[in-house]
């Protein structure tokens, strides 16, 4: 048997102890696997180097491996990125060490607005078709769905995404209020389905949606959405609601008070304030997602320059500039299901969408895809989706 298959096999068993089915390890014709139960899945390597990065636990190298296409996933690809939910405790900080190095360097150098416009370009700002052939016809939205059942992942499911998405915006537009007669905002609009429903359905006379994707821009349901990044609006005290959903990912750690002030001076007295995001907990040694492997990926091929804040920094700073925090909301279950659609109508287009992207896209967007899943799915003990409703006094 080759020295760095047994190896990996070794590794990932004293990494993942307690995984209840197993997973094969082959190359050139030799396996080997690790887990208990039966075999779910296989990584079929095509060089040495994805089992050296195995038996090193450098699993952030190995999914570069992945992506470059020196290894391919065969059989249940949830199963290989479910090993995830068995971690070893104790392996935590091999998995962060990395990301731990590079949020020292975002406190030193805060990302800059011409560089955020940059990187959020760089993901939405792929060909259009191949982002709509999976999102939902609806409101094509780029972000968790709010479903009646969220623990309902079977097939056919009970209900469609696009009901699924337009219930998480029409909520929010009923926990801000939205009047005919209010100023309405929402930040990082996407293609501005929220902007449409305030105008369509609360009478919203005055309503904006703020993006950096030009693609956005041109192809959304509003006319009132623009190419602005946030920090160009005025600071006049002139909306009385506004509404973001999913934006905060894109700041980086020193961003954050500098976004809730921007919104706080954006806001009205007695105006209400909607957040919607992928917020984690912080893990048992301190650490928070932006050490995580998931993190780690979705920041290199996905998601440029996001990073994603622990709750209690999203409250503590939007409290220290005067916010009154009326609700907070944990969505349990919601963020995997959603990304379960996601995935399999990306699989279902596949082949009429493959020409606009590129082998290393492809291949990353299937890790991204299921490997969210994983982190909110059945049986995980946190709601990485939170909502939050702030008023300014």
């Amino acid at each position: 048997m080759s020295y760095y298959l047994e190896r990996a096999a070794d590794s990932m068993n004293a990494m993942f102890p307690t995984l209840p089915w197993s997973v094969g390890l082959s190359l050139n014709g030799q396996s080997a696997s690790f887990g208990t139960g039966p075999q779910k899945a296989e990584i079929a390597c095509k060089k040495e180097g994805p089992l050296r990065e195995l038996a090193g636990l450098r699993l952030s190298r190995f999914l570069d491996r992945y992506v470059e296409g020196e290894c391919e996933f065969k059989g249940d690809i949830y199963s290989i990125v479910g090993v995830k939910n068995h971690l070893k405790r104790d392996a935590d900080w091999k998995v962060g060490l990395f990301r731990s190095v590079q949020y020292v360097g975002s406190r030193i150098f805060p990302s800059s607005v011409r560089r955020k416009l940059v990187s959020v370009s760089s993901h939405y700002d792929l060909p259009n078709e191949f982002i709509e052939s999976y999102l939902d016809t609806r409101t094509k939205a780029y972000s968790c769905a709010m479903w009646k059942d969220p623990d309902n992942i079977s097939e056919p499911d009970d209900e469609s995404l696009e009901d699924a998405q337009h219930r998480k915006f029409f909520n929010a537009a009923k926990e801000l209020e939205i009047q005919e007669t209010d100023k309405f905002l929402d930040i990082g609009c996407g293609y501005g389905y929220q902007v449409n429903l305030a105008e369509t359905e609360f009478g919203c006379k005055n309503a904006l949606g703020i993006t950096l994707s030009q693609n956005q821009v041109e192809n959304g349901f509003s006319k009132n959405i623009k190419r602005i990044h946030y920090l160009d609006l005025p600071t006049d005290a002139s909306y009385d609601k506004i509404y973001t959903c999913g934006m905060v990912s894109h700041l980086d750690r020193s961003e954050l008070t500098r976004y809730y002030k921007q919104v706080y001076g954006l806001l009205k007295s007695g105006g209400r304030f909607w957040m919607h995001g992928i917020i984690p907990r912080r893990n048992d040694y301190g650490m928070d997602n932006y050490n995580s492997l998931s993190g780690t990926f979705s920041q290199k091929y996905i998601f440029p320059d996001h990073y994603q804040f622990p709750l209690d920094m999203h409250l503590q700073a939007m409290e220290e500039l005067g916010f009154r925090i009326r609700k907070v909301y944990y969505r349990y279950g919601h963020y995997a299901k959603t990304l379960r659609h996601w995935y399999r109508r990306y699989l279902e287009t596949l082949p009429q969408t493959r020409h606009l992207i590129t082998p290393t896209i492809e291949r990353a967007w299937h890790l991204y895809l299921t490997f969210a899943s994983v982190i909110d799915g059945q049986g995980a003990n946190e709601a990485i989706i939170k909502q939050i409703l702030a008023e300014k006094p």
